[in-house]
């Protein structure tokens, strides 16, 4: 009987550091834009902004896939590079960045947020969005307005923010990628379930 309460003790302290985990990391996203139904030359702009009051926060990109041409315009706070990471800030006006792109096939990237804006009691919402444009930037391709939004929600009332995701016209996904720190912990607490198991043996 006791062994039986170690190894359910055990499985709750694993539950709780994964719940204590997952509570604490603002999630990654992966996302998918599919211009399959499309063709030819068209811009793919990224902005960070911010309502003035709004806390800190830096929208950072990663693993870029798909027919990425040469950076089309980007605001001087934009750090690196296509090839590695970017990182947009949402102070002082905010930052953007556009690329050209050659329409037809799957783009994606993967996207997360730094800053305590979860954390910090305000109204002043930061917002990211994800936006196709024709070659000359006088109109939306694909859908009328930005393909994904990212809305950064600070914390009100004591009651923690986050970060709300939409997708609006179906031309593109966002799906949370698994913590790797939350991956570690789960794999972590069973192999020590399966250590107690083998000594009970």
């Amino acid at each position: 009987m006791r062994k039986l309460i170690n190894r359910f003790s055990l499985c709750l302290f694993a539950l709780a550091l994964f719940a204590s985990s997952a509570a604490q990391a603002l999630p990654t996203y992966h996302v998918k834009v599919d211009t399959r139904s499309l063709s030819g030359p068209a811009l793919m702009d990224f902005t960070f902004l911010a309502n003035a009051g709004a806390t800190p926060a830096r929208a950072i990109l990663s693993n870029f896939s798909g027919a990425f041409g040469a950076a089309y315009d980007r605001s001087a706070g934009v750090a690196g590079d296509i090839a590695d990471r970017l990182v947009l800030g949402n102070q002082d006006g905010g930052d953007y960045l556009t690329y050209a792109v050659s329409l037809g096939d799957w783009f994606s990237f993967d996207l997360s947020f730094d800053g305590a804006f979860a954390t910090t009691e305000g109204v002043d919402f930061s917002q990211f969005n994800a936006t196709l444009y024709n070659a000359d930037f006088s109109d939306y391709v694909g859908v009328a307005g930005s393909f994904a939004e990212f809305s950064l929600v600070p914390q009100v009332g004591g009651v923690p923010g986050g970060v709300e995701v939409a997708t609006p016209g179906g031309l593109a996904s966002a799906t949370e990628l698994p913590e790797p720190s939350s991956l570690l912990l789960v794999l972590g607490a069973m192999a020590a379930l399966g250590w107690s198991r083998f000594r009970a043996v």
